[in-house]
């Protein structure tokens, strides 16, 4: 946790979280973070999933070795942490690595990172130097980034290529989904993932979902957050995550109609195993997961699959919208993504900008309420006229005359 005690030395004190250079260790440790630890990585480009993964945590600092902000292009994540107050070192050098393990106690002051209990090979304490990117330097840095953005468009085009040669036949007609026991023709479709700000968007679609009643389909731990607002979902969309950990909890797999598994195209070694693990798991929880085999992202599977199953119109929580999103992280979904969009077209509405569209049904409540103004105003244009005033006063009359009858017949 951060502690800033006067009897020792100055700056933010935690014990360090270190990130694997692979993507399966890099995920692991991300979800074993802890509340006020010091992620320490090597991420050139930090992403905006990585950030809002360390923010969630509550993660103390992050420290990372290579550069956050390189200039290729405006990286969100630094952004994200500057918003959040989150302390934010980086360019110390990938010795680092090398140096820090879990659980070792770190220290940060003056831009420097300091490893407390280890020393050099002179003896002199481990320590090093970085840049603080505070929310100012963040902002200069990536106003200079946009003017580099041309080169990441081309990596756009080529992974986009690339998918489209792969997956063809599964982006133009479906082939390859599964057909979930939950029907979804015809029907309004909600797709929820844990991506950045889906809790407001979460709140955003709460009056849709209420009223139009959609097929809820969460994405590995969006189905988590969907079933904590309410949403439970009808389906359930799960990658092979190696461990427990990354799996929905049991009673939110069980109360779905359907779980879809997504296994890597090519998939050998490590993410085979972890595929067959991960069904392993399902059939302990007693449940048959439908697979699809492809290399279109979890989120990607979820959108194709109400889109091909003839969802009437999909609404997508949590899902990258704007073209820096998309660049951001050089995340190896960028062709899925972008294909995805363009394969679902106007079927696919954000969920931030749904309140815009979409104003809600007219209740009985505010029928009643307009039929009681309209009498209101009746009665009151009524009293003004010579009839309405003689009938107004032969009501007081009867009403007088109601009164005294009773007060007599009590007495």
């Amino acid at each position: 946790m951060r502690t800033r005690r006067p009897d020792t030395q100055p700056g933010l004190t935690g014990r360090a979280r270190v990130v694997g250079r692979t993507a399966g260790r890099r995920e692991a440790a991300l979800r074993g973070l802890r509340r006020g630890e010091v992620l320490v990585l090597e991420r050139t480009d930090l992403d905006r999933a990585t950030a809002q993964a360390a923010i969630d945590a509550g993660a103390a600092a992050v420290v990372n070795a290579s550069s956050s902000i390189s200039g290729r292009y405006p990286t969100l994540g630094a952004g994200l942490l500057a918003d959040a107050g989150v302390v934010h070192l980086d360019r110390v050098g990938v010795a680092v690595l090398d140096a820090v393990r879990d659980g070792t106690v770190v220290r940060i002051h003056e831009g420097r990172l300091h490893v407390e209990g280890s020393s050099d090979a002179d003896g002199a304490a481990s320590s090093f130097e970085g840049r603080v990117l505070d929310a100012s330097s963040v902002v200069d840095l990536q106003a200079r980034a946009r003017t580099s953005m041309s080169a990441h468009l081309e990596s756009l085009t080529l992974h986009t290529g690339e998918f489209l040669k792969r997956e063809h036949r599964l982006l133009l007609h479906g082939a390859g989904l599964p057909d979930p026991t939950t029907s979804l023709a015809g029907r309004p479709v909600v797709v929820v993932a844990a991506g950045h700000e889906h809790r407001a968007e979460l709140r955003a679609v709460r009056a849709f979902v209420r009223e139009q009643r959609p097929v809820v389909i969460g994405v590995d731990t969006g189905a988590v957050v969907a079933t904590d607002v309410g949403m439970k979902p009808d389906v359930v969309v799960v990658s092979a995550p190696g461990d427990d950990r990354g799996l929905p909890p049991a009673a939110v797999l069980r109360h779905a109609g359907d779980v879809v598994l997504v296994e890597p195209r090519g998939g050998s070694g490590g993410s085979g195993t972890a595929t067959a693990d991960t069904a392993d798991r399902l059939a302990r929880l007693g449940l048959t997961p439908l697979t699809v085999r492809t290399s279109a992202t979890p989120e990607d599977t979820a959108l194709l699959l109400a889109h091909h199953r003839g969802a009437s119109a999909v609404v997508g929580v949590g899902m990258h919208a704007t073209l820096e999103e998309l660049l951001d992280g050089e995340r190896p979904g960028l062709g899925s993504t972008h294909l995805t969009r363009l394969e679902i077209g106007p079927r696919l509405v954000d969920a931030a900008a749904l309140p815009g569209v979409y104003a809600g049904r007219v209740g009985l409540r505010h029928v009643v309420g307009v039929l009681l103004v309209g009498l209101l105003a009746l009665l009151a244009a009524i009293l003004v006229t010579p009839v309405g005033q003689e009938w107004a006063a032969a009501a007081v009359d009867a009403v007088a005359g109601l009164v005294r009858t009773l007060v007599g017949a009590v007495r």
